[in-house]
């Protein structure tokens, strides 16, 4: 059985040097391009909340069998970086080249009708969209030639929803992206014969990428009330 500093080490992470860093860590940035000296952040502490969901992960991995003697520094890595959220917060985009749409010649804005929605998924369009808006990931934008219709999930095996939105007109106008994906079989190679493993969920994954600004407005969506255009 591998130990958890051999499933690290195979996986690319070095205990012994994240806690160096760590022990390094000061006020001043790095290389980081983005940075400036008067930055403020802008990202949230964890709160109380937050510190005992990410312990009861810490938990739950021991009782599924991570090894007992491993979990202080397993409880290092765990709260070494601010990482950790249970709801929207105001932090700050990817750290990405802006996604940038370009669309196919000829193409036409288009912008749908208004759709008919329950009163509970109004409610919970109108809620969402206020967040978002706070948050400055989306502004109101009447005037929007392009805009598709915001389109409500029921989460799997949950009683609350998550907003998606119907982007097929939309596709069918711009140019393909082809990205590179992965080879599952050379992925895996590189955790042949580990025992552990975890499964975390990129909150709001869609809004976590920076969007061009110049292409914001092909992404705008309609809800019953309103039309929004993203910035991410």
């Amino acid at each position: 059985m591998n130990s958890f500093s051999d499933i690290l080490g195979d996986l690319g992470i070095s205990i012994d040097r994240q806690l160096e860093q760590l022990a390094r860590q000061s006020k001043s940035e790095d290389d980081d391009p983005t940075a400036s000296s008067d930055e403020t952040w802008i990202g949230c502490v964890p709160d109380e909340e937050v510190r005992q969901a990410a312990g009861t992960m810490i938990s739950n991995a021991i009782e599924n069998g991570f090894p007992p003697d491993k979990e202080d520094k397993l409880r290092t890595i765990v709260f070494m970086y601010d990482i950790w959220r249970l709801r929207l917060g105001p932090d700050p985009p990817a750290k990405v080249p802006p996604l940038d749409i370009r669309l196919k010649k000829g193409a036409a804005p288009y912008r749908c009708k208004p759709r008919q929605y329950p009163p509970h998924l109004r409610k919970f369009l109108k809620e969402f969209n206020e967040d978002l808006v706070r948050l400055g990931w989306v502004f109101e934008n009447p005037s929007s030639r392009w805009a598709c219709p915001a389109l409500p999930v029921r989460k799997p095996g949950k009683e609350d929803y998550r907003q998606t939105n119907d982007y097929r007109p939309v596709n069918a106008l711009t140019e393909p992206i082809a990205g590179v994906m992965p080879v599952l079989q050379v992925i895996t190679e590189n955790v042949r014969d580990m025992e552990f493993f975890g499964l975390f969920d990129f909150i709001k994954g869609f809004w976590q990428l920076p969007l061009a600004k110049d292409c914001q407005e092909i992404l705008s969506y309609m809800t019953d009330a309103k039309v929004f255009t993203p910035t991410r």
